[in-house]
């Protein structure tokens, strides 16, 4: 049943209203009617599909809700009608600076990190990784070259094809095959090959004297005199026949 309206008249004690007996029927038959009502049903709702809800719980006729409390850097104020949630300033530019050149980057700046020539860069989650993809070793590099001297820390140099060099130092092990550019400076078979050298010095072939067995004068004066024979690089056209041994 609905709640009645007590009719009472368009002024005091017009005659037109409901009488005492009438008026106090239809107050009994609303306090029968909200008694016989369901309890108190009141409730709220979070709504929105995403976020935190602020309502909590409903008890007895009392409807909680949570509070609202500040993280880091975040302050909150509040007045009669409303909350006001605000982030701390913290630190508004940060500058970053290079090997060459730097830049200023404030609340609302990027900065990009991009990789150079064999080098990558990529970027999961919160990490940040820099690789280099360029040839790291000898066998993959097709022209490699050397910017300083190469210390092979006293071991072999094995399999090895053609040495060109301005000069070679040290004991050389094995056949030598084809031409050697520059000087070789070592032990050949175990000897230092240098000791020959002051017999060419001249590069002209000095045998020494020859004790002669004379029996006439044109003997004589054929072993008095020296005979030139040139030298290695330009030797004489004369011909010797010594005979045999």
């Amino acid at each position: 049943m609905a709640v009645q309206l007590i009719n009472i008249g368009n002024v005091a004690n017009d005659g037109t209203g409901d009488d005492l007996r009438e008026a106090f029927i239809k107050v009994n038959s609303n306090f029968e009617e909200l008694d016989l009502r369901d309890d108190e049903q009141t409730t709220a709702s979070n709504l929105g599909l995403v976020g935190e809800g602020v309502f909590y719980r409903r008890n007895g006729y009392d409807l909680e809700f949570k509070k609202i409390a500040a993280g880091d850097n975040i302050t909150l104020t509040a007045d009669d009608d409303k909350i006001v949630v605000a982030a701390d300033s913290g630190v508004s530019d940060l500058t970053v600076t290079a090997d060459s050149g730097s830049v200023v980057l404030d609340d609302s700046a990027s900065l990009s990190i991009l990789g150079g020539t064999d080098v990558n860069t990529t970027l999961v989650d919160n990490v940040l990784t820099v690789e280099y993809v360029g040839i790291t070793d000898l066998s993959s590099d097709p022209i490699p070259e050397l910017s300083a001297n190469l210390d092979a820390n006293n071991f072999d140099l094995l399999n090895v094809g053609q040495i060109t060099a301005s000069g070679l130092t040290g004991n050389v092990t094995g056949n030598v095959t084809g031409n050697v550019t520059g000087n070789v400076t070592g032990l050949v078979h175990d000897i230092d090959i240098r000791t020959i050298n002051t017999y060419f010095e001249d590069k002209s072939a000095d045998l020494g004297g020859i004790t002669p067995n004379v029996s006439n004068l044109i003997e004589l004066l054929i072993y008095s005199n020296d005979v030139e024979w040139g030298t290695f690089q330009t030797p004489s056209q004369a011909t010797l026949d010594l005979g045999t041994f």
